[in-house]
């Protein structure tokens, strides 16, 4: 799935962090939509939970982790694929 930036910038608000905004930056942003889109084609969710890992830090402070992070973004797109 080829995804633009702003799809990129919508499955990350709803999957991850619906507070993120503009003001994170282009290079941020553009990084966030590389991630979205491997997280997408990864083959299993374990690979695409192995993509966004390094985020692991963070998410241990809301107690989420990088598997449970990967699903929401693949569902998320799923979900703005049916509905585009």
């Amino acid at each position: 799935m080829q995804i633009t930036l702003a799809v990129a910038k919508e499955i990350y608000r709803k999957a991850i962090d619906t507070r993120a905004s503009d003001a994170e930056g282009p290079a941020w942003w553009s990084q966030v939509a590389d991630e979205m889109h491997d997280v997408i084609a990864a083959r299993t969710l374990a690979d695409a939970a192995a993509v966004i890992e390094w985020w692991h830090h963070d998410w241990t402070v809301v107690s989420d982790t990088p598997r449970a992070a990967a699903k929401r973004i693949r569902e998320a797109a799923r979900a703005i694929r049916r509905n585009s």
